[in-house]
């Protein structure tokens, strides 16, 4: 008998698949619901419960028994390919699903879908219905507006229609800024770095872009945590204070971390020689080693620091008065 490690339930071996991608075994059921409900969650990329080796979508398949799920996961992993392509346009029309690859159109927007029986036209840039004579701002206030008049007449879906204008006014739903698909998050001052769960986008769900790691530690006026970004003044503010701190700031910096690390690189290596001879029996040998460690970390350490603020400092001051002056003068502040 074997024991799942979701369920708990001893179990015969018979009932417990056996993968290729790891060793771990859980039992038919548990790992029909799991693999089930990473994809209902839109996930492709599914990783072993236990461990982080990922599922062949041949095991998948085999897990799920199930022609509507694998569907679906078809889908997804279709449109995860498909979102990697710049060009790749997706038919707004109900139902459709239809991707169009739409090489060279942006300087003619204007797309038709081609499936048989949609033929559905929609704009290459903001990717809604086509709008002539009309540019995709003004036409993305005209639906607003369509859907609170349809919204206000229709009182069958009044509620619905009304909830789902609060959640979008309340900024609680928005679309991913690759391949627009839906993403809720709670309007509670959470981690606003977000991974969509179709294309694996990394997004900020302040401003809405593809971000990197250093987004938050640039002047954008965005926040890892909190829910709206600096407003214009205190950007501002915050951007010249570091313009003019900035000596101030490296200098204390530089002058704080040269004994640091003057002093700290020899007490680091003279602890970690000590534990790796601490269960050894031979002190003499313990004791020349310890010795050996931190006179060479105390003769390697000035250099070490030297370079640290040799790169670092040039590093902080290219920032401060080349990043952030730029970033000033784009706000409209110069």
């Amino acid at each position: 008998m074997l024991t799942c490690p979701i369920c708990y339930t001893p179990k015969s071996p018979s009932e417990f698949p056996i993968l290729s991608c790891c060793e771990h075994r859980t039992c038919a059921a548990c790992l029909k619901r799991y693999v089930s409900l990473q994809i209902s969650e839109s996930r492709t990329n599914i990783t072993c419960p236990e461990c982080s080796e990922y599922f062949y979508p041949n095991e998948i398949k085999s897990i799920l028994d199930d022609n509507d799920i694998w569907s679906k996961y078809e889908e997804f992993s279709l449109r995860r390919i498909l979102v990697s392509d710049p060009d790749c346009r997706w038919c707004p029309a109900p139902d459709c699903g239809y991707a169009v690859i739409a090489a060279g159109c942006a300087s003619c927007p204007k797309i038709q879908c081609e499936r048989p029986g949609c033929n559905t036209d929609f704009c290459y840039h903001c990717k809604q219905m086509w709008h002539p004579n009309q540019t995709c701002d003004a036409a993305r206030l005209s639906r607003s507006v369509a859907a609170i008049n349809n919204s206000a007449t229709n009182e069958s879906s009044t509620s619905q229609a009304g909830q789902l204008l609060q959640d979008l006014g309340s900024e609680q739903i928005k679309m991913c800024p690759r391949c627009s698909a839906l993403i809720i998050k709670v309007d509670d001052g959470s981690c606003n770095h977000m991974v969509c769960s179709v294309c694996s986008t990394e997004f900020c769900w302040l401003c809405m872009r593809e971000i990197t790691d250093l987004h938050y530690l640039s002047p954008s006026g965005c926040t890892f945590w909190g829910k709206k970004p600096w407003s214009r003044k205190k950007k501002i503010l915050w951007q010249l204070g570091t313009i003019i701190g900035a000596p101030v700031g490296i200098g204390l910096i530089a002058t704080i971390s040269v004994p640091a690390i003057i002093i700290g690189v020899p007490i680091y290596a003279g602890r970690k020689v000590y534990e790796r001879f601490q269960e050894r029996n031979q002190r003499h040998k313990r004791n020349i080693a310890i010795t050996a460690g931190v006179s060479a970390s105390v003769m390697v350490s000035p250099i070490l620091a030297a370079v640290a603020v040799g790169i670092g400092v040039p590093i902080l001051l290219a920032y401060v008065y080349g990043v952030v002056p730029v970033s000033l003068c784009r706000s409209g502040s110069c």
